[in-house]
């Protein structure tokens, strides 16, 4: 068999195989995913956390998470970002406005400085 029948012979079979996956394949599924936020003072710290999961499959996947802290007009981060999550230990108890970076309508007040 020549070379070039046996290429076309190649491209053929695995046209075929292509072709049963993708036929074989079912309808697509809906999936439903949430968005969770959290921003709480606990136990002399400031904690944020966020994450997504999707069902299917069951998966949670933290998200990027930085807290920032208000000075003046501005946000300040005062955490590195963390996948997740991330805590801002207080050094002092006079009321401060924080937020998460990435979230930044989810505004809240600790006495937390």
């Amino acid at each position: 068999m020549s070379r070039i029948i046996r290429t076309g012979l190649a491209t053929a079979v695995l046209g075929t195989a292509i072709t049963g996956i993708a036929l074989s394949s079912g309808p697509a599924q809906a999936r439903a995913c949430f968005l969770s936020i959290e921003l709480e003072h606990f136990n002399g710290s400031v904690v944020g956390a966020r994450s997504r999961y999707c069902e299917p499959p069951g998966v949670d996947n933290p998200l990027p998470t930085t807290i920032q802290r208000k000075s003046g007009t501005s946000w300040v981060n005062v955490t590195a970002t963390g996948t997740g999550g991330a805590a801002y230990k207080c050094v002092g108890t006079s009321s401060r406005t924080y937020r998460l970076k990435e979230t930044p309508t989810a505004v809240k007040t600790f006495p937390c400085s």
